[in-house]
């Protein structure tokens, strides 16, 4: 059976910690690790996370020497990952005992898949469930510019980015950029690698641990978890102007796949196109193609290409 590494990046989780790591100790799969990096929290997280790691030998916890923000934590426990197979935890959030299992399963079965995942529930703060949440993309298709095309225009709630992965295949993607949103980027560019697979059941419970924010609030949250020493600068910057650089790293992503030029071209047209209209990322290479689309009469290909059909 081959090793899965189970990465979680911590940072002030203490009060739901324990609930966390009990809920993978319980997997039904044996043979994985758990390595806990704690980003220098101030509750008890660190006490909670050095008592298991005494109590079971799978579990390693790591404590920064100072505060590293979200997205190099993200990237450190990607680093120390051993296994074959690789899957980031949150130090809140809830796991079936057939989690991994079934993932592995379904990666075993394929090997042209590059990530698992099961449907989610949102469970609230006692851990009682308030609905499925609608993360399900059909990303199966054998054609890496479908799959590319398909992700980044349906890609809403990012699931999952917490599913079981190829080790090889997620250290590709370089982890996390300093982006807003960079697990939407490392999706797309593991949709480039190969295929990802949804599998039976509710097996991940994604818990609502913070209060209702408006989606201002929420991106200004996000900026400071992501990387404290850029996020008061970014934080005053439009929406837009934030999405478009996580656009161009879309772009850059597309160049650097093993797509064809033809591929390549239709992929650089799909990303333009769905940030423009799903992020209002203004882009006069945009309104050129319509405009070109129109005067050829040919809007129903053009439409395809952008994966909006």
């Amino acid at each position: 059976m081959p090793l899965v590494t189970i990465a979680m990046p911590a940072y002030n989780g203490g009060r739901y910690l324990a609930w966390a790591i009990d809920s993978l100790l319980a997997q039904d799969y044996p043979l994985w690790d758990l390595v806990i990096s704690d980003d220098c929290s101030t509750d008890q997280t660190e006490t909670v996370g050095r008592s298991y790691a005494k109590r079971s030998p799978r579990i390693r916890y790591i404590r920064q020497a100072s505060n590293l923000g979200e997205m190099a934590n993200f990237n450190f426990c990607l680093g120390e990952a051993r296994g074959a197979y690789f899957m980031w935890a949150s130090d809140h959030d809830l796991w079936a005992p057939t989690f991994i299992s079934s993932c592995v399963d379904a990666l075993e079965a394929d090997d042209s898949a590059v990530l698992a995942y099961p449907r989610s529930v949102l469970i609230d703060e006692e851990g009682n469930a308030i609905e499925e949440m609608d993360d399900q993309i059909d990303l199966r298709d054998a054609s890496s510019l479908d799959r590319y095309r398909h992700l980044i225009w349906r890609l809403g709630i990012c699931n999952m980015i917490y599913g079981v992965a190829r080790r090889e295949a997620i250290a590709a993607t370089q982890g996390y950029s300093d982006v807003l949103a960079p697990d939407r980027l490392v999706l797309a560019k593991m949709a480039l690698q190969g295929r990802i697979l949804t599998v039976d059941g509710q097996l991940f419970l994604r818990r609502r641990n913070r209060p209702p924010e408006t989606a201002d609030q929420a991106r200004i949250r996000q900026l400071g978890d992501l990387n404290r020493s850029t996020a008061a600068e970014r934080a005053s910057m439009p929406a837009p102007r934030l999405f478009r650089a996580l656009r161009d790293r879309h772009l850059a992503a597309v160049d650097a796949s093993t797509l064809s030029a033809r591929e390549k071209a239709s992929a650089r047209i799909a990303t333009l196109a769905c940030f423009h209209m799903r992020f209002h990322v203004a882009s006069r290479r945009v309104w050129a193609l319509k405009a070109a689309a129109v005067a050829t009469r040919q809007s129903k290909r053009l439409s395809r290409w952008w994966g909006q059909d």
